[in-house]
């Protein structure tokens, strides 16, 4: 969805440059003219003359651009036929607003370049919303295709309502259409915008000489607000003019003011409606028929389940998922990693992806945990004859229920449900041949209960807790963390915080022992204005633990952190705006303590006129930094001297059926001349409003770089030497996405993506007490010279996807899935990037072809009463 980025900006700054241009003008007519003159400098009525002028030109200006726009809604009993055509009864009933919306960008709170014109009415069934976009050239509108929710980068208008139905000033619900007919809708919370919440409404669009006309049809089914008598909702419009590249919105919002949605108008004269019954099925089949080449293999897979929604008030409500199906989510970007680090991968599954937000408080819980195996094999339970033949990678879920909502009160709750199913190793006896399964990861419960209460201010309170129950008490785990934010009256100071408990549950010796860690943290930060800044702390303690249900890289830290900001959204000179941050941050152990890293960052980024975009940043850690984590055990480290790195990127107008992005940079440890050259660049063309081809390449070329490599053990498995590597590595990444609209309710989009890292060794070193890397005679290349620890690894995954939309919530979609990867070790590698490309498509492969078709049923609809 093309909606605005919302970021922190205030106009201050040029309403007192303009203030002190006009009283320096005043100034000097009154002293100058005879018709102004001031016989007596020292009369109070001058110094009051002059504080009139004070407050009227700035004060009282700035009061108009603050006020609060509103509008009222006007219950209708005729019908309204949703076609575009405003000519239905209803709207000569409207009390419209006309004119011009205020920028929020190029020109933040300046005036729209055309005008437009909006109408709300309502009736017992919902709110129904008309607007004309006036366009002196309708003909040049840009009229780019997009599939539903899916319209960024899109060369075409846009016009959408933001509807705060609790009028708290941070949750809003988001419903915007392009010039062609192209449906968008999001939940917006004062964190972000939740893009995969999805909703069934109705729109139309018409092109006409004027400009163009949107009318929507939004059911109560769709949104959810409290029950009373009379309401008063939060509202604002959002219209986008791409030929202008102009973003602007009827209710002003100060691109300087932290936040979004409680800088909205309001919308009044909803009277007598009530939540109605929110009851919807989304039944699905889906079949599919998969081919491993490596083993000459098909296979074939057809299941059935469904979604089901409920309100179980006007206020909550209940989503729960049987027999969950993922067959068709896009492949996962896989990379090579050689770090000490687990690889965070996104979430693509739809169930996981809608309406989560209300749970990424505190950032503990983290998705991709439900249905992955943890991968704990009991070695004591295998015998000395068997070998290893198959793990699980994945746990198949057996259902998923998630509840939330918020109370007019601004309580909200929210809570997650999942449990997935056993899964099993399979071991084989070298001498039989027999098989058997081994138990990895055992019938499993994931629970998430958070309770928020907003508070004034664009401020809240909450708590999150997490908690994983497996069956036998393998590992359980539970971790709580409550947080706060606090702001003043004009949203200018805020202080937060959060402090959590972790606590893991495993049993020794039939004995539970319960291991807990903390952790917590306080930020004091100016979040307005031009010029901002953060300070503040952050202790994790060396027990403190999420991985079972969150995603951690380390813990075992206290890290200090600071930033300033200076920020330009006016136009001035050639540029549209600017912004610079400079930050720093001093890193020790909690457990001991002890000094690890300090590191020094700016980055500066601007928009000209014409809608280029430049940036640069440099990093830097100016003294010595001792990494305890790459040795890969504990209490040791490695001590890496000074680096730095510096970067540019730029990107041209998006607006032009060629487009261009890139970046390049240097990063540099001059101790021992390590040093890695990284960038991209990514071509796009828009061949027609149907067709778009976007292309990326990025690369990363590292020299002499010191990774871990392997511990060295004797027989007794006792830790003899950690062995590190200077090391060469260099990585490519191609990825095509080319995407093709039908119409607005059908679309095929493609995608390729090919990775490819290899690393060689060339030396080896013993890490020394001291952290220190010393010459090693480890032995770890073959005869000919080739390291035994060299590595490539290619990934190519194909998604190519066709999507119809049969009816308003309904789909078919047909997906494409191949997968290649090869592995290569202890060898020396193929460098030709043509070569090693067309070597991989000779490796085995798994393809994987789908249909699956869900169909949405709505109670409301057939409860539909328009009186």
């Amino acid at each position: 969805m093309n909606l605005p980025l919302i970021t922190t900006m205030n106009g201050l700054y040029h309403k007192l440059v303009s203030f002190a241009r006009s009283l320096r003008y005043i100034l000097k007519e009154l002293k100058n003219n005879n018709k102004f003159s001031m016989p007596n400098q020292n009369r109070p009525y001058n110094k009051i003359f002059l504080a009139l002028i004070i407050f009227v030109w700035f004060g009282g200006s700035a009061m108009a651009q603050n006020e609060k726009r509103t509008m009222e809604a006007v219950r209708v009993e005729s019908k309204i036929k949703i076609d575009g055509d405003l000519s239905d009864e209803a709207w000569a009933q409207a009390k419209a607003f006309e004119g011009n919306f205020i920028q929020l960008s190029p020109d933040n709170g300046a005036t729209a370049a055309y005008k437009t014109k909006v109408s709300i009415v309502y009736n017992n069934y919902g709110i129904y919303v008309s607007a004309i976009m006036y366009d002196p050239d309708p003909a040049t509108i840009p009229q780019e295709l997009g599939i539903r929710d899916d319209n960024d980068g899109k060369n075409v208008d846009q016009f959408g309502i933001f509807l705060d139905t609790y009028n708290n000033g941070q949750n809003a619900f988001v419903y915007s259409v392009t010039a062609v007919g192209v449906q968008n809708d999001a939940f917006a919370s004062k964190n972000d915008f939740d893009e995969n919440w999805d909703a069934v409404w109705k729109s139309e669009v018409q092109i006409t000489d004027e400009g163009w006309v949107v009318e929507m049809e939004i059911p109560y089914s769709a949104m959810r607000f409290p029950k009373k008598d009379e309401h008063t909702w939060g509202l604002n419009f959002y219209r986008a003019s791409k030929r202008l590249n102009e973003e602007a919105t009827w209710n002003f919002v100060d691109a300087e003011e932290s936040g979004f949605i409680q800088q909205s108008g309001v919308l009044l004269g909803l009277r007598d409606i009530k939540p109605p019954l929110r009851l919807s099925f989304m039944p699905f089949v889906t079949g599919a028929v998969t081919h491993d080449s490596n083993l000459n293999v098909f296979g074939k897979q057809f299941a059935g389940g469904m979604d089901v929604k409920l309100g179980i008030s006007e206020s909550f409500t209940l989503d729960v998922s049987l027999i969950p199906d993922f067959t068709q989510v896009q492949s996962d970007d896989q990379v090579l990693n050689l770090s000490p680090f687990e690889v965070r991968l996104d979430e693509n599954r739809p169930f996981f992806t809608e309406g989560l937000d209300m749970f990424s408080k505190g950032r503990i819980f983290y998705s991709r945990r439900v249905g992955q195996s943890f991968g704990y094999v009991d070695q004591d339970k295998i015998e000395d004859s068997e070998d290893l033949r198959t793990y699980p990678t994945t746990a198949s879920l057996i259902n998923a229920t998630k509840l939330s909502g918020r109370t007019a009160g601004g309580t909200g709750i929210g809570f997650f449900n999942a449990i997935s199913n056993s899964t099993y190793a399979t071991l084989e006896n070298r001498e039989t041949g027999a098989e058997r399964k081994l138990l990895v990861d055992p019938l499993t419960n994931f629970n998430v209960l958070v309770i928020d209460q907003t508070l004034k201010n664009n401020s809240y309170v909450g708590l999150i807790n997490t908690n994983v129950m497996r069956k036998g008490g393998a590992r359980d785990a539970n971790v709580t963390l409550g947080d706060f934010r606090l702001r003043d009256k004009s949203n200018t100071w805020s202080l937060s915080g959060s402090g959590g408990l972790s606590q893991i549950f495993t049993v020794e010796e039939l004995a539970t022992v319960n291991t807990t860690g903390y952790k917590a943290n306080l930020y004091f930060s100016k979040v307005s204005g031009k010029f901002q800044f953060s300070t503040g702390m952050n202790v994790e303690s060396d027990t403190w633990e999420i991985n079972d249900m969150g995603y951690q890289r380390t813990n075992n830290e206290i890290t200090a952190r600071a930033n300033v900001s200076y920020n330009i959204y006016k136009p001035f000179s050639i540029f549209n705006r600017m912004n610079a941050r400079l930050s720093f941050d001093h890193t020790q152990l909690y457990n001991p303590r002890t000094f690890t890293e300090a590191r020094l960052s700016f980055r500066a980024n601007t928009q000209f006129r014409n809608f280029y975009n430049l940036g640069v940043g440099v990093n830097s850690s100016p003294v010595d930094s001792y990494d305890y984590w790459e040795p890969r055990t504990a209490g040791r480290y490695v001590t890496y001297a000074p680096f730095y790195s510096g970067y540019i990127f730029a990107g041209t107008d998006n607006r032009k059926p060629f487009n261009l992005g890139m970046h390049v940079g240097r990063w540099h440890r001059p101790e021992d001349n390590a040093r890695n050259f990284f960038g991209g660049i990514g071509p796009g063309y828009r061949v027609s409003n149907k067709l778009n081809i976007d292309y990326n390449l990025n690369w990363e070329i590292s020299k002499d770089e010191k990774g871990f490599v392997t511990h060295e053990v004797d027989v007794n498995d006792e830790l003899i030497n950690i062995i590190f590597g200077n090391r060469d590595q260099n990585t490519f990444v191609n990825t095509l996405s080319l995407s093709y609209v039908f119409n607005r309710n059908m679309g095929l989009t493609f995608r390729l993506r090919h990775y490819w890292s290899w690393v060689e060794y060339n030396k080896y070193y013993d890490l020394q007490d001291d952290g220190q890397l010393a010459d090693s005679d480890f032995n770890g290349f073959s005869p000919t010279g080739v390291s035994f620890y060299n590595t490539s690894f290619n990934a190519v995954n194909v998604d190519m996807v066709y999507t119809w939309q049969i009816a308003p919530g309904s789909f078919v979609t047909a997906v494409w899935k191949d997968a290649i990867s090869s592995f290569i070790e202890g060898q020396e590698i193929p460098k030709g990037i043509g070569k090693n490309f067309s070597g991989v498509l000779r490796e085995s492969n798994y393809n994987t072809i789908s249909l699956k078709v869900v169909y949405f049923i709505d109670i409301a609809y057939f409860r539909k009463k328009i009186p």
